[in-house]
């Protein structure tokens, strides 16, 4: 790991320590690090952010910086347009091919005793331009798991991998949230070409994951001069989705389109990306006269009315990273000229709960930065009422990474638990008060699935994906997975390709079950 060059005076031999105490998961590390693949950048058009904050770097030192910030809260004002708004529909054919029978079958073939099996395959059956397409989701809906990608939303049976539905847009699609709504709703940003040269993403489309059908479609209106910005951090709360983008975001109804709130008017601060969820959270930029030292706050917002209902403020050249959980508030900042992180735990009034404090390199697997992405969630990062589990960045070469269990009251490692030699261990879900551990592929040793019990520190096997299909799982090992009613699925998060029938054999879905 390269020290990052600072201005200045050489900086001194021993730690030193800001306001945020001692914080920095990504100092020190062990020789020949087991580091998975990052997940994947998005390759559309980058979203550009006002203003950074980060966590101070503790020079020489290997822990976190405990996150301090100001308490106060405010009720900062904002304004929105009422105006109605238009809605349309967009459908598209369905009947794709079925899944890949052969592949699953030859697989199952050198199952061993205890493997799990492969219960289904879906390969890429769209056609994308240029050198592949993002996928988008996966949102679990019932018996389904949608996913979008280029001008499509698609859903496919969890049981036997087959199409339930498909709905065809006619432009691309740029954004998606990463949760739907209560009632399996989200809402899509679309290109809308102005001309040859210009293309934004300033089209809301809304669809129900449910049925398939795309309900109303908005203009993301320009809320002032300089509202350029080409792309959108979506996210949704309640019944409101938010179009995040810097200094003029603004929230929608999502059963009609109608827009709630725009630009606060009476604020010097703006938001510029959302996390959903249980509640609806932003982090917002404050126009500072030192460009070094951006100022960043974190608020919780009134989905229906946009207004913030606290703040918790940042020090000066800190930035909100990423939200690992909105409910606990748990929050993740860095500093990224200096290379310090931070992790913030806060009560539900806005203030200072704890901060996480250790002695490892961790790793959060957050797909998208916030600073070219908009999108503040999406992190392979598990938060209960009580607990953070995050994984460190890995060991030494034939060693294993480990999950760490801190304590939300007192940010104190609680219980460290192992994974497998040479895999990447990273925390996937809750579930019955066990924490299920997702231990990733290699090329050349298959993934599994364990669960954790409650205060226990030993995983237990709860399935093991057959070692012929070791290859391809390791294919999706920076990618979604989801555990659901013993089912264990694998997104692919970019399909590529370099041709059209390369990129038509590549696998977007995995299925295992006992």
């Amino acid at each position: 790991m390269t020290t990052p060059r600072q201005p200045g005076p050489p900086p001194p031999q021993q730690p030193t320590y800001g306001p945020y105490g001692r914080l920095n998961p990504y100092g020190g590390g062990a020789a020949d690090p087991v580091v998975p693949p990052p997940p994947p950048r998005r390759r559309r058009a980058k979203a550009v952010v006002a203003a950074v904050v980060a966590a101070l770097l503790a020079v020489g030192g290997v822990t976190w910086y405990a996150l301090d910030g100001a308490e106060d809260r405010t009720d900062d004002k904002a304004t929105g347009s009422t105006a109605p708004t238009p809605s349309g529909t967009a459908t598209g054919p369905a009947g794709p091919p079925a899944p890949d029978a052969a592949d699953a079958a030859r697989y199952n073939a050198g199952r061993a005793p205890g493997d799990a099996s492969v219960l289904w395959v879906r390969k890429n059956d769209i056609d994308v331009p240029g050198l592949g397409g993002d996928v988008f989701g996966p949102w679990l809906v019932g018996d389904t798991v949608v996913t979008a990608m280029y001008r499509n939303v698609t859903a496919h049976s969890v049981v036997d991998g087959t199409v339930k539905w498909r709905l065809t847009l006619d432009t691309e699609i740029c954004r998606a949230p990463q949760l739907a709504s209560a009632d399996g709703k989200i809402a899509l940003s679309l290109k809308d070409r102005l001309h040859a040269e210009v293309v934004e993403c300033r089209r809301l489309q809304m669809v129900d994951l449910r049925t398939g059908k795309a309900g109303w479609q908005q203009k993301i209106v320009k809320e002032g001069k300089f509202d350029f910005m080409y792309d959108y951090s979506i996210a949704i709360s309640g019944g409101t989705v938010t179009a995040g983008r810097a200094g003029y975001s603004s929230g929608y109804r999502l059963s009609d389109g109608k827009q709630l709130f725009g630009r606060w008017e009476e604020s010097r601060c703006q938001p510029y990306a959302y996390a959903g969820g249980p509640k609806l959270v932003a982090a917002v930029s404050c126009p500072t006269s030192d460009a070094d030292k951006p100022q960043e706050e974190i608020h919780e917002v009134d989905p229906v009315t946009g207004k913030s209902r606290w703040k918790y403020r940042l020090p000066a050249g800190y930035r909100v990273d990423h939200v690992l959980s909105v409910r606990p508030l748990v929050v993740s900042a860095t500093y990224r000229a200096q290379g310090g992180h931070g992790i913030v735990v806060l009560n539900e009034d806005g203030t200072k709960r704890s901060s996480l404090k250790g002695n490892d390199q961790y790793a959060e697997g957050c797909a998208d930065d916030v600073a070219h992405e908009g999108n503040l969630e999406r992190c392979q990062v598990v938060v209960d009422d009580t607990t953070a589990y995050l994984a460190t960045t890995g060991a030494g070469k034939g060693k294993s990474n480990e999950i760490v269990a801190f304590d939300l009251r007192t940010g104190n490692a609680v219980r460290r638990i192992p994974g497998l030699p040479g895999r990447m261990a990273w925390p996937l879900r809750m579930e019955g008060g066990s924490l299920i551990v997702r231990m990733a592929a290699l090329s050349d040793e298959p993934g599994s699935l364990a669960t954790v019990a409650p205060g226990a520190t030993e995983p237990v096997e709860l399935l093991r994906v057959p070692r012929a299909a070791g290859r391809v799982e390791s294919r999706f090992s920076a990618s979604p997975a989801l555990y659901s009613d013993g089912r264990y699925i694998l997104v692919q998060s970019v399909v590529v390709g370099s041709t059209d029938a390369e990129e038509l054999e590549r696998e977007t879905l995995l299925a295992f079950g006992t």
